[in-house]
């Protein structure tokens, strides 16, 4: 039989409303591992931030990092792919002149979050998703990044923000990863061109993928995987794209999917189906 490598968004997938993994997910990952099963994440967050969850789940398979900007592999603590961002002059200066108390921008670079303001988004941000920013050096402005990610406190702002890039022809990805997040990424970058690279990467000969997400950055791997599962609380155009659709975040939607993937290889080895 092919092996099976299960990937899983972080936030609204994995996560609770309180960015834990739950006891019945992390049993159940245990149990998919031993069961000879591969788990990993492919997430929006820094190796600083997915660190602590690394090590709360045994993980050793790579994760793909920065919404498909980096494969980072936590067992030998290494970049397996990378790809950086390069904005012109005249776009650092636009999303510049956006900013406000409304308006967040996050530059991220060598494992690094930067920031030009100190407000209640970014100190939520910070919060959410473990990480502290540092003040953004003058000079790392119009430096090749990881990635940018803005967050606003009206999607309206996004969206203004998302047509200007469109209107100038920014040679970037841009991808919502909440209804208030807007990820500018390096072209070409997502997460299912680097789940491809991944299987790629793992020389498996039989490797069957299953991809689990909850929102619109997830959409690529969806439909690069070989199954995709969207969860209940997933945005509508994940659902309508989704192979299956499993339960809600908060109802342990992960230990849900492997519980169902071992009772159809018991029913199967038992010439059931």
């Amino acid at each position: 039989m092919k092996k099976i490598m299960l990937v899983s968004d972080m936030d609204g997938t994995l996560l609770n409303s309180s960015q834990q993994v739950s006891e019945e997910n992390i049993a159940a990952i245990r149990k998919f591992k031993e069961w000879g099963g591969l788990f990993t994440l492919a997430t929006g967050r820094t190796e600083k931030s997915v660190d602590p969850y690394i090590r709360l789940m045994n993980l050793e398979t790579p994760l793909i990092l920065y919404n498909g900007a980096k494969i980072y592999c936590p067992a030998t603590k290494s970049v397996l792919y990378e790809k950086t961002l390069s904005l012109p002059e005249s776009f650092w200066s636009y999303l510049l002149s956006e900013l406000n108390d409304n308006v967040v921008l996050l530059v991220y670079r060598d494992c690094d979050v930067f920031s030009l303001q100190s407000n209640e988004l970014l100190t939520m941000h910070e919060r959410k998703d473990g990480v502290i920013s540092k003040p953004l050096p003058e000079e790392l402005v119009g430096k090749p990044v990881t990635k940018l990610l803005l967050i606003a406190s009206a999607p309206a702002d996004l969206a203004r923000i998302e047509r200007r890039a469109e209107d100038v022809g920014l040679r970037a990805t841009l991808v919502y990863s909440e209804r208030n997040y807007l990820e500018i990424l390096p072209y070409g970058a997502n997460k299912g061109d680097s789940l491809r690279k991944l299987a790629n990467l793992l020389e498996i000969k039989e490797l069957y993928t299953i991809a689990v997400g909850d929102n619109l950055n997830d959409l690529s791997m969806m439909g690069l995987a070989d199954c995709g599962y969207a969860v209940d609380n997933a945005h509508p155009l994940l659902k309508a794209k989704a192979d299956r659709i499993t339960v809600n975040h908060e109802q342990h939607a992960i230990a849900a999917i492997i519980y169902e993937l071992i009772e159809k290889r018991r029913e199967l080895a038992q010439g059931k189906i």
